[in-house]
């Protein structure tokens, strides 16, 4: 069942994943994996908006390590493991809608933060790609 493969440790990577910048790439680094995996698993005509919106994670998680190189090197690299056939497509569109929530949630939380004029336009970014990964998991968008 999912609940043992993706749907459980989703939920508590997105309740321990690190704050700030940290659990930003944590989180789009699994959702990005998470993507090509589910991608992987469909057939191409059903897997083109997740392949698409790994394109989006991808530039997500660029972005932050061009900014904070060190991301890469001192971050939790979470791999879900591939989609079992079991599981249920909707369900990993759903774990990976769960990611880029709570990616955005703690991209969110940083512009409270003091920033410097760099980090606000790298924010912004990652935050407009990780809109996009979600509305084209979710289905919310082309």
């Amino acid at each position: 069942m999912m609940s043992s493969s993706w749907t459980s440790p989703a939920g508590v990577l997105t309740e321990d994943a690190e704050p700030g910048w940290a659990g930003i790439w944590t989180l789009t680094h699994a959702a990005s994996r998470a993507a090509l995996r589910l991608a992987d698993a469909l057939p191409l005509i059903d897997a083109l908006d997740v392949i698409y919106a790994a394109a989006d994670l991808r530039e997500a998680q660029d972005n932050l390590e061009w900014a904070h190189p060190a991301l890469p090197a001192r971050c939790a690299a979470v791999d879900l493991g591939p989609l079992e056939s079991d599981e249920g497509f909707t369900r990993g569109r759903r774990v990976l809608g769960q990611l880029t929530t709570a990616a955005l949630d703690r991209a969110s939380d940083l512009f409270d933060a003091e920033l410097t004029i760099a980090d606000v336009l790298t924010l912004a970014e990652v935050e407009a790609a990780l809109r996009r990964a979600r509305d084209k998991i979710l289905g919310a968008g082309p």
